[in-house]
């Protein structure tokens, strides 16, 4: 790994006469050495030399393992990096990303926005979780959150602002997924639901007990998606609500 060092207050060259370096303009001021030189990472500087030497070879090391993250690049904070850098290159589809802007703004900006990226320890995202815990009610509302976290970093580390992501961490245990059974209702049951429902809605019923369609898939089946003749419903879009507005989009795993 290219770099060297500088000293900003004494000059390169030696005075001839005395075979001394002279002082620089810079003498006394600010911080002597500085590391430039190194492809892709800005320059940094140090109070001593000994400082310098020795991150120039922790850099050097990190280089070879493919490690190396320039320090400042994990200065900016969670919320600056999530907005100026994660968010504008989210892609999918524009209902995942309105939950992961949601994720972001409800939940992780407002308790770790303002800590710097290299900041965020294993500490700080157990008691993360912790909090999680006491605020968030559903566990799969809580893993999401978590995953959606998981992301963003992941996302630095590929960025070279982190040279790993603390989500990974061992003690960061995430909420296990809920392994609750669902059981389903009676015959008794859904034939009283879908009788006593107004008849303009009843349809909603049949398609989502008889037929297992979501929610969504129900209300954006249209009649050319029923055969008749061959008892075969086609479930080939959904209905979606995208900042207050509805919208036809493709069924799930399409």
């Amino acid at each position: 790994m290219a770099g060297y060092i500088e000293d900003r207050w004494l000059n390169k060259k030696k005075d001839p006469r005395t075979g001394r370096r002279g002082k620089t303009a810079r003498y006394g001021k600010g911080k002597r050495c500085k590391v430039a030189g190194i492809p892709g990472v800005r320059d940094r500087s140090f109070e001593t030399l000994e400082d310098a030497k020795a991150w120039l070879r922790r850099s050097a090391t990190d280089k070879e393992r493919g490690d190396f993250v320039d320090p400042r690049d994990g200065s900016v904070t969670l919320a600056d990096y999530i907005a100026t850098h994660w968010a504008p290159g989210r892609s999918g589809a524009p209902k995942t990303r309105q939950n992961q802007e949601r994720r972001a703004r409800l939940h992780i900006v407002p308790h770790l926005g303002q800590v710097p990226l290299t900041n965020i320890t294993a500490t700080d995202l157990r008691a993360y979780t912790a909090k999680l815990e006491a605020t968030v009610a559903s566990v799969d509302s809580r893993r999401g959150i978590l995953s959606e976290l998981s992301s963003i970093l992941e996302a630095a580390v590929d960025d070279k602002r982190l040279a790993r992501n603390p989500m990974r961490s061992k003690s960061v245990r995430w909420p296990k997924a809920s392994q609750q059974r669902r059981v389903a209702w009676p015959l008794e049951t859904a034939l009283r639901v879908r009788d006593v429902i107004s008849p303009r809605y009843r349809i909603a019923v049949v398609l989502g007990l008889g037929c297992g369609l979501r929610q969504g898939e129900v209300f954006g089946l249209s009649p050319e998606g029923i055969d008749y003749a061959r008892g075969v419903v086609h479930v080939r879009r959904q209905v979606q609500s995208i900042g207050g507005k509805l919208y036809f989009a493709l069924p799930k795993r399409s």
